[in-house]
């Protein structure tokens, strides 16, 4: 019987792919249809009209994405900065301290449960092929991806800003159709909780789902809702 090879073996169990830029478009969508909610939800509690909800929740969803862009290329510009200057330190120390470096490895390895014969060999391998041992420390010593250097700089932040911009303007669209004020909230509600518990859950990776977490992020995105409408009913009544 011939062996599968590389091209027609199919792992049983697949990781999830782009799982960074999943977890940005959960993060800015999340955001998005909670503060979509809020705002326009406060609005609403306060008599605004739909002409004016519908304008301020389309100029929030913008100036949100934009906002939410930046500050995501900003972090990630940063991190990817900090990795990089502790991958030139950590190389730096390999070539000039390697038996310093040998033997923090070596301490890392064990704490890892690895035993003296295995930290052995394992230890022969690094020194042969110094990639390799700075990528084993980076990860083991910093808990740091030598491959995260080259990733997500510009699709990651943008990844999030978009989903902000489509969850905020999911939260508004019901006050676009100038349905009576009730059927628009409660249509804009149920849009965003909807939202919120399918990002929250992760509905769209089955293997991942998990419907406490999306239940707990619907729940915060309805009180924050509420709370806004409160708001609203308060300043309507000066």
């Amino acid at each position: 019987m011939r062996p599968r090879t590389n091209a027609n073996r199919l792992e049983k169990h697949p990781h999830i792919p782009a799982r960074n830029v999943l977890d940005r478009i959960v993060l800015g969508g999340s955001d998005g249809a909670m503060e979509g909610l809020a705002m326009t939800a406060a609005l609403n509690g306060a008599g605004a009209g739909f002409g004016t909800i519908t304008l301020a929740g389309f100029a929030f969803a913008l100036a949100g994405a934009i906002s939410m862009f930046f500050s995501n290329y900003l972090s990630r510009r940063s991190e990817l900065r900090s990795l990089k200057i502790d991958m030139e330190r950590e190389k730096m120390e390999i070539e000039t301290e390697p038996e310093e470096e040998m033997s923090e490895m070596r301490e890392l390895l064990a704490k890892d449960g690895y035993d003296a014969r295995e930290v052995d060999v394992i230890m022969q391998r690094l020194a042969e092929n110094k990639d390799l041992w700075l990528k084993e420390m980076l990860r083991r010593e910093l808990r740091v991806n030598v491959e995260d250097a080259g990733s997500g700089s510009f699709l990651w932040p943008l990844s999030a800003g978009i989903a902000f911009l489509l969850l905020a303007l999911l939260a508004v669209s019901p006050y676009a159709f100038q349905a009576p004020r009730p059927e628009a909230l409660f249509a804009s509600v149920a849009l965003s909780l909807a939202a919120l518990f399918a990002l929250g859950s992760r509905v769209f990776v089955p293997r991942n789902f998990d419907p406490s977490a999306g239940a707990e992020s619907a729940l915060v995105g309805a009180v924050a809702g509420g709370v806004l409408y409160l708001v609203g009913l308060v300043i309507s009544g000066f």
